[in-house]
């Protein structure tokens, strides 16, 4: 069930630039609207066509604001008596088809619409008045002599001499009816009321009976439950077209549509914004660091990333150079120094890793490039000289590949250089070859 709000208003004022107030035209079809709020008259001053058809509107309320009002729609609605526009002075065409106005409220109806002396076009197709009471089509020609138009019928200059002569009958007959209706109208509310309260005292006695069965199976004793209860239940079901039966379905309707979107919302994936991000981070981070201050040093790199120790380039330090997303928020990175060890939460991955050397901490520094966002994490040795033999062989090591590999580079550039001069040799004998054959030939 919904209302009319001024969020609602303006997401239907797109095709006015979202400007409520000079807005000329409003749909708002099928929206389960409950009724006529005032913030409609209040915001939207200037509306020509109103369009309310297909919801479960009851009154015809909150109108007064509305002077430029040339077309309104309520068809599909739970109209019991037409009202409100008194200052619609420009009304022009006015759709109630399939409502609920009776012929108890017809002529009080009528009464409202005779000064609306721009009405051309009526229609009131489907309400009680129109079906059960033959003499309605010449009741309405004859009230509204502005009409043109009704039902979709045009009213011609035949049919309203008719229905004023018959005038006179029909408002007599009319009054009869609407003191019968009344009458009826009066008896279905108690009939209701009784119905009311015995759904009630079902409901109490629901109640009651599923509290009995509780305590008499937490006490071990057979409980047997009455099934006639739900047997009237089920003969109990609203049926018929009434403004009651209209409620109850748009009800289950949008009870339905609540757990369908509540269902849909459920599986969609959740959208986190940096707040969640961050509270995400701080958790992992508090995790990682309660399970080091344990003792829990383990060797790990959660989120995959690519990483590089360096010894050479700086003697006498550890240097991580880290490959971390460029866009990624600092805010996002946590890192910890430890002598022995580095433990790097990113993005609520852990990467913990076992130093080459031991490392000062409380000197440590992190930094980011600004232009590839790699994070390089300085630290220096507490032995200057620790892993230096390490680092040397290792240097002379990878000095002999590279000599090694050049010296192969080398060699097979000889190869494909003398592969080479082979195959210019050999073009050049086949050369010679053909033309000593031409030669000989001639």
């Amino acid at each position: 069930m919904a209302t009319i709000t001024r969020e609602l208003l303006r997401k239907r004022s797109e095709h006015n630039e979202c400007m409520i107030s000079t807005m000329e035209e409003l749909t708002l079809h099928q929206e389960e609207l409950t009724g006529i709020s005032p913030v409609l008259g209040q915001s939207c001053r200037d509306l020509k066509i109103l369009l309310l058809q297909n919801n479960i509107i009851p009154r015809m309320e909150n109108l007064h604001h509305l002077k430029s009002l040339e077309y309104l729609n309520l068809a599909l609605n739970n109209i019991r008596r037409i009202e409100g526009l008194e200052r619609a002075e420009f009304l022009n065409k006015l759709d109630l088809t399939i409502n609920f106005i009776d012929v108890d409220d017809l002529e009080t109806s009528i009464d409202n619409l005779v000064d609306r002396q721009h009405l051309a076009d009526l229609y009131m197709m489907g309400n009680p008045c129109e079906q059960d009471w033959p003499g309605f089509k010449s009741y309405v020609i004859a009230r509204l002599p502005q009409v043109k138009q009704l039902d979709g019928t045009e009213v011609t200059r035949a049919m309203r001499i008719s229905a004023l002569q018959q005038l006179p009958a029909l408002v007599a007959e009319l009054r009869v009816l609407a003191e019968e209706r009344r009458g009826r109208r009066s008896v279905e509310e108690r009939e209701k009321e009784e119905e009311r309260a015995r759904k009630e005292e079902k409901a109490r006695r629901k109640a009651a009976r599923a509290e009995a069965m509780e305590e008499g199976g937490a006490d071990g004793a057979v409980v047997v439950e009455d099934v006639s209860d739900s047997e009237e239940e089920d003969e109990d079901e609203l049926t018929g077209h009434t403004p009651e039966v209209r409620e109850e379905i748009y009800r289950e309707m949008a009870e339905e549509k609540l757990e369908k979107d509540k269902r849909e919302k459920e599986n969609q994936p959740k959208w986190r914004g940096e707040k969640e991000f961050e509270a995400e981070q701080k958790a992992s981070v508090e995790k990682a660091r309660e399970r080091e201050e344990r003792g829990q040093i383990r060797q790990c790199n959660e989120g995959k990333w690519r990483f590089r120790f360096d010894e050479e380039s700086k003697p006498g330090y550890v240097l991580l150079d880290l490959s971390v997303q460029k866009h990624l928020s600092s805010s996002l990175i946590d890192v910890d120094v430890h002598p022995s060890y580095i433990s790097v939460v990113i993005k609520s991955k852990v990467l913990r890793l076992i130093l080459p050397a031991d490392v000062e901490s409380s000197t440590a520094k992190a930094e980011r490039s600004k232009t590839t966002g790699h994070l390089l994490v300085t630290m220096k040795k507490v032995d200057e000289n620790e892993n230096m033999v390490a680092l040397r062989a290792a240097r002379k090591a990878r000095e002999a590949e590279e000599r090694e590999e050049g010296r192969r580079r080398e060699e097979e550039s000889r190869r494909r250089e003398g592969a080479k001069l082979g195959a210019q040799m050999l073009e050049a004998v086949d050369l010679r070859i053909t033309r000593e054959g031409k030669k000989a030939g001639a």
